[in-house]
């Protein structure tokens, strides 16, 4: 159980990471 948790929470944050990098390098990109 403890590796499946492991496994889908290791998903979640890489779905995250994706979505919120396009919007982060635009930010990134506005403030430079």
């Amino acid at each position: 159980m403890k590796a499946l948790l492991q496994v889908i929470s290791l998903v979640v944050i890489s779905v995250v990471v994706i979505i919120n990098l396009p919007c982060g390098a635009t930010l990134g990109e506005r403030k430079a």
